[in-house]
């Protein structure tokens, strides 16, 4: 007679040898008996777990036994994951934290770190680390948390990462691990994530003493992750009670309302309560900053988009709110390598590709007249998103071409892209081609991770990507086994000019970090709308650059050749 299989229990007064939960759905939380442990498993969508039961509170699969057996193994939670910190809540002995090279923190980032604690120290609910991209935020942040928890006696760091969760969680992991976790509890999370940590009734199921966001950015517009991270990081929480919300991005924003991250720590530096500053974007109109509501979302006022000046003045306005303070609550440093190197490169179209434009541009101009008549908005955005998606397609070639003659030169090249269908399956095809290995991180198929490697180790001297934030694609990258990238010179190539200037700094900031320089170039189709982007890309860099206090000078070229009279050229001859 085969054995009976034996239920999960709920309680642990009762000892009896190690068994499988059979694969079936419970309500009841699992727990261990003596010599045994709860294991909650990641298992991917539709994947078969045997043995694992469904355990519907948590939404994962779990296991309870002596050991893991080797058919579930490929599902045991990695450190510091969602599944390890649940795992962790039900067993007496914590589970293994992750190992990494050890690496050694410079002095800009031990410095930065001291900075946020004094804040810490002083009372203050949360911290701007806005140091420019590739000066090592993440380890200042991760110095600085083992910090201040020591000196408050507490345990707890939730640490909010961007997309590709399976690139940036894996970087936050190892970062730890290689600094030490100082016996804390950490949870690494992402943005999609972050809803499993409120409950149904809308508060937030575990209390974080320290709070890091990293990409703070993500967190400035009305969506359902800025709700769940707001209740998470308890905004609307008496100052005293808050937990310390360390905010790090190398791209405050394009507007001073963009900071909606900030507002509980706005609201604390002005005496007043959290409250009083929910709507960010009101409470700055009312204090005078030139701001107003449009299509759902403040922005600048009229009178400030034609005004540089003025959009400089309320910047350093909001800018001295927090740096102005003793001790500061914000800090921006610059690369000591330099701005990025950025370049205009203005492309004419063959007779070919011109007829093709005009062509598309007359089908464009048409479809958008009848958008505006019927005052269809969404429309008309969707043909401007596919329009500028055909523009880019025409000159895949040239970038192809272009990419083919940096590798031959001895420099690996990066491609980013915006568009997937119309930009970076075409580009790899064609580069493809020309014989050389290319490697991707876009769509949803690859293994990120694994790409990502392929291009750091020169194994694919090229990589076209569309991941704007979170990664490294930089020369000489100390990787987690202890070895290094490849230190062939990088250079980049910004396939399709994007409107948003955030996106833009975050993209050069993949390979001109950590003391290596990238050059970037920005092409765009001479005489098609791809100038008009490109201007307004300048705009929004202009724009980000001056919100955190940086220097302009690198934005300089790329003004000249575009003709960008609005913007000033004393600023872009010196940092503001």
């Amino acid at each position: 007679m085969p054995p009976r299989k034996r239920s999960i229990r709920t309680t642990s007064t009762r000892k009896t040898p190690a068994r499988n939960i059979t694969r079936s759905v419970t309500d009841e939380i699992p727990c261990a008996a003596a010599g045994e442990r709860v294991w909650v498993l990641d298992v991917p969508f539709r994947t078969s777990a045997p043995g694992a039961r469904y355990v519907k509170k948590w939404k994962c699969y779990a296991w309870v036994g002596t050991a893991l057996p080797a058919e579930l193994a490929p599902f045991q939670a990695l450190p510091y994951s969602y599944q390890r910190w649940l795992e962790d809540e039900v067993n007496d002995i914590p589970g293994d934290g992750a190992m990494s090279a050890p690496k050694i923190p410079r002095p800009e980032q031990l410095s930065g770190a001291q900075a946020i604690v004094d804040a810490a120290l002083a009372g203050r609910r949360g911290f701007l680390l806005a140091d420019d991209a590739g000066l090592g935020k993440t380890l200042t942040a991760i110095v600085a948390a083992k910090s201040i928890a020591g000196e408050r006696g507490v345990n707890t760091v939730l640490v909010l990462v961007d997309r590709p969760a399976q690139i940036t969680t894996a970087h936050w992991r190892y970062s730890i691990a290689s600094v030490g976790d100082g016996g804390l509890r950490w949870l690494i999370i992402s943005p999609d994530q972050v809803k499993k940590l409120v409950s149904r009734n809308g508060r937030p199921t575990y209390t974080f003493s320290i709070v890091i966001a990293d990409e703070a950015q993500l967190y400035s517009n009305d969506t359902q992750r800025t709700a769940a991270f707001e209740k998470v990081a308890r905004f609307s929480a008496p100052h005293e009670r808050a937990p310390f919300v360390l905010a790090l991005t190398a791209t405050p924003g394009h507007t001073p309302a963009d900071q909606r991250y900030l507002a509980p720590l706005f609201a604390q530096l002005h005496g007043e309560s959290p409250a009083t500053w929910s709507n960010l974007g009101a409470r700055l109109a009312d204090s005078g900053l030139p701001l107003e509501r449009s299509y759902g979302k403040w922005t600048w006022s009229a009178e400030a988009k034609d005004s540089p000046e003025l959009r400089r003045d309320a910047a350093a306005t909001v800018r001295g709110w927090l740096t102005d303070v003793d001790p500061p609550v914000m800090i921006h440093r610059p690369m000591p390598w330099g701005p990025v190197p950025l370049d205009a490169m203005p492309i004419d179209l063959t007779a070919q590709q011109r007829r093709q434009y005009e062509t598309e541009w007359a089908e464009y101009a048409y479809e958008m007249g009848l958008a505006r008549k019927s005052r269809n908005i969404a429309r008309g955005r969707a043909l401007v998103l596919r329009y500028r998606q055909k523009a880019g397609m025409i000159r895949a070639e040239s970038t192809a071409q272009w990419a083919r003659a940096r590798v031959e030169a001895g420099e690996q090249v990066l491609i980013a892209v915006e568009f997937v269908g119309t930009a970076g399956t075409p580009l790899v095809e064609m580069i493809e081609g020309y014989g050389i290995s290319v490697a991707g991180i876009f769509g949803a198929s690859t293994d990120k991770a694994a790409q990502r490697l392929r291009f750091q180790r020169g194994h694919a001297p090229v990589i076209v990507f569309n991941v704007t934030t979170s990664i490294s694609l930089h020369a000489n990258e100390a990787l987690p086994d202890g070895s290094h990238a490849s230190p062939t010179p990088r250079v980049g190539i910004l396939h399709q000019p994007r409107y948003s200037g955030i996106a833009a700094v975050q993209t050069f900031g993949r390979s001109h970090r950590d003391y290596q320089v990238c050059p970037w170039l920005v092409p765009y189709g001479v005489g098609t709308t791809e100038e008009q982007v490109a201007e307004t890309m300048l705009r929004n860099l202009n724009s980000v650059t001056e919100l955190k206090g940086g220097d302009l000078s690198g934005l300089r070229s790329l003004a000249e050749l575009l003709g960008a009279q609005w913007l000033d050229p004393d600023v872009l001859t010196s940092s503001s």
